[in-house]
């Protein structure tokens, strides 16, 4: 057992190190990118404007944030952190998605699944290391390079403050939540990958029975296959799951790029608003633990399932593309 425990982590800083420049990198990158849009932000505009809902917004003017009241700062921070959450999690979605999408058939395309089965490692271990590393590795890296990246963007505000005068540790520092916020992020790392779990399966499988292009059948066969059956419902007038199916899948897909999207059924997907005013960082945390209540997860873990089993066999049995 102690074994196979040290074969399992081996396989995952493998993966680590080959993806490297995907999971580590991409987080700062956008850190740099938001750091500098916030330099940009200040030497083109005297002011910050932040759209909170319904075309109403919040301005805060750099010159008088010394008359703006600590609750209002708090509120902007909580809206700047969570959306810059909201945008890790969308980029994390779109790295894993490539990842996993490549991992089995890139093996089998280099020919390095070769060496994968000359040494004592399963092809169960190979398999649930590449999905380990979708739903707990890159999110650890983007974690990280959030923290990072809020950390970086804050202290530069801070140098803004003091140029224009201001006392940035009673002005900004100490109307951050850092926890609040750095832990609704984690919680939905966690809350994303169990809603993307169906999808990251669905790519294991298609990374491992494409011959080529496995892009196709992961993107194109469910879009083919969802239109057939619209179309079936449509044309012998069953009403049943005509709809349902569709918001379904829509609802899976929303939660999977941004798990901010919580509370979405099958009545109210097409009404989805997120409102800042009502969705500060506890909100957050307490809205997406409330989504895992509902029995589309279970669908979808389902599904995962059998779709993480099927690569697990077919990797067994192919060896080339």
């Amino acid at each position: 057992m102690k074994n196979r425990m040290k074969t399992f982590w081996a396989l995952l800083k493998l993966e680590f190190w080959e993806h490297k420049g995907s999971f580590f990198k991409t987080p700062i990158i956008i850190g740099v990118v938001l750091v500098v849009m916030a330099l940009l932000s200040y030497f083109t505009t005297d002011r910050i404007v932040l759209d909170v809902s319904g075309g109403d917004n919040l301005q805060l003017a750099i010159g008088s944030l010394q008359q703006v009241s600590d609750d209002k700062i708090n509120f902007a921070l909580d809206v700047l952190m969570l959306m810059t959450g909201s945008l890790y999690h969308f980029i994390l979605f779109i790295v894993v998605f490539f990842f996993l999408l490549g991992s089995l058939y890139d093996d089998r395309k280099d020919g390095s699944i070769l060496f994968y089965k000359s040494l004592p490692v399963s092809d169960t271990q190979t398999v649930l290391s590449k999905i380990i590393t979708a739903i707990l590795v890159a999110p650890v890296s983007f974690v990280f390079g959030l923290v990072v990246s809020h950390l970086l963007m804050f202290i530069v505000i801070s140098l803004i403050l003091l140029i224009n005068g201001l006392n940035p540790f009673t002005i900004l520092w100490s109307n951050v939540s850092f926890i609040e916020n750095w832990g609704a992020f984690m919680v939905g790392c966690l809350v994303q990958a169990l809603w993307a779990l169906p999808l990251y399966g669905w790519l294991l499988f298609a990374s491992s029975v494409a011959k080529r292009r496995p892009f196709l059948l992961a993107v194109f066969a469910p879009l083919m296959a969802g239109f057939i059956w619209y179309w079936y419902n449509a044309l012998v007038n069953l009403n049943l799951f005509k709809f349902g199916f569709f918001q379904t899948i829509g609802m899976l897909f929303a939660k999977a790029t941004t798990p901010f999207a919580t509370g979405i059924g099958h009545n109210d997907f097409e009404n989805v608003d997120f409102d800042p005013t009502e969705h500060t960082s506890g909100e957050v945390i307490h809205n997406m633990l409330n989504g895992l209540m509902q029995i589309e997860l279970l669908y979808g873990l389902l599904f995962a399932t059998v779709t993480i089993g099927l690569a697990i066999y077919i990797r067994r049995y192919r060896n080339t593309v």
